[in-house]
């Protein structure tokens, strides 16, 4: 069995309405308070909650009891197309035509246009897929600049009823004669637990993960700040561990290196808690061939963004041109990058470390 069910933003109200029960998996649409409209895909171990018109982000993502999404200013979604006016989503996409923190020479905005990409229309998906029952969101944002570019953008968040990790893609499609740059990131915004452990495919010295000397516009540096990057650039393996006491303000970057795939070319991470149970991040390195982390803990915002699955690094178009990471597609082609991610239970998050820990041997 499988279903298509449209979605009409008009019917968006403050109370929740269920809209569609597939399985053990119901969708309900409610509004927010700021007038932007969500979707809660309710599931047995928790709930997601997805921005159907504002970028597809899934704005956060509860299992086994806890959320999954970092700690912000925002409580809820703001109507805007700027990023850092509504900040805070477990997940949003970057690019498509830039994506980064802008450099002097760039004038395009923080991670380019599709974090908060205002969607004309979305729609649901239902059905089973190896006998699996599931929900997707999915839908469609067109870009057009005269005498610039032209795309279509189709993201879809896939949720299975029997897990509690989600399949989230993107689609990218040149619409032009003529080739167009590309740059994409997932941005993956995982609350850092207290004492987690890291669990990675790459190394945990210098060579594996080579920590950002380039300060962004938006971090204002201390002399405590660089004396602590010179510290971890030398000694990754500290963040390895999580510990409460531990301050990383304003952020500390790594760009992953070396990481191990398996024989299906996937590559893993997690972020595994004390009571077992962990965050988990997934993709194909042939795919999204750059890994950033992004850790930043003080007293108002906490993350852990330990995979941001990318097809360049996050220093902006300018200097990442200069570096050759800029991707291109040709006229008429479609590129489809696609992410799992989400958490595991204590036994399968067991499993997990067994097989991460086997491919770094």
């Amino acid at each position: 069995m499988a279903g298509m069910c449209r979605i009409d933003r008009s019917t968006f109200g403050l109370s929740p309405e269920l809209l569609l029960t597939f399985g053990e998996l119901k969708v309900l649409q409610f509004r927010f308070a700021s007038g932007v409209e969500a979707l809660k895909v309710a599931h047995p171990e928790g709930h997601v909650v997805l921005l159907p018109y504002q970028g597809q982000q899934i704005w956060d993502a509860v299992f086994f009891g806890r959320s999954l999404r970092m700690v912000n200013f925002f409580d809820q979604p703001e109507p805007t197309n700027d990023l850092l006016d509504s900040y805070g989503a477990f997940l949003y996409h970057c690019g498509a035509r830039r994506m980064g923190a802008p450099g002097p020479d760039d004038d395009h905005p923080l991670h380019g246009e599709l974090p908060g990409a205002q969607f004309d229309n979305a729609w649901l998906e239902f059905g089973t897929k190896d006998g699996r029952n599931f929900v997707s969101l999915t839908g469609v944002y067109r870009y057009t600049r005269a005498f610039g570019d032209k795309y279509t953008a189709q993201p879809t968040v896939r949720v299975f009823e029997d897990s509690c990790v989600m399949d989230v893609s993107m689609e990218i499609t040149n619409q032009m004669s003529k080739p167009m740059e590309m740059m994409y990131m997932c941005h993956i915004n995982f609350a850092p637990g207290d004492n987690a452990e890291i669990v990675q495919t790459a190394g945990w010295n210098s060579q594996d993960m080579e920590i950002r000397s380039s300060i962004p516009s938006h971090v204002v540096p201390t002399p405590e700040f660089l004396a602590s990057l010179e510290e971890l650039k030398n000694d990754p393996g500290k963040t390895r561990i999580l510990r409460p006491e531990d301050s990383y303000d304003p952020e500390v970057v790594y760009f992953m290196k070396n990481q191990r795939s398996d024989d299906d070319g996937f590559t893993h991470m997690m972020q595994r808690h004390t009571d077992g149970t962990a965050d988990y991040v997934s993709y194909r390195p042939e795919q999204l061939d750059h890994t950033v982390r992004w850790i930043l803990i003080n007293e108002d915002q906490k993350v852990n963004a330990m995979a941001l699955p990318a097809t360049s690094g996050p220093e902006g178009y300018t200097r990442e041109r200069e570096k050759g990471t800029v991707k291109t597609i040709q006229p008429g082609e479609r590129k489809k990058l696609t992410v799992r991610v989400g958490a595991l239970d204590s036994s399968k998050s067991a499993a997990m470390q067994a097989k991460i820990e086997s491919l770094v041997r």
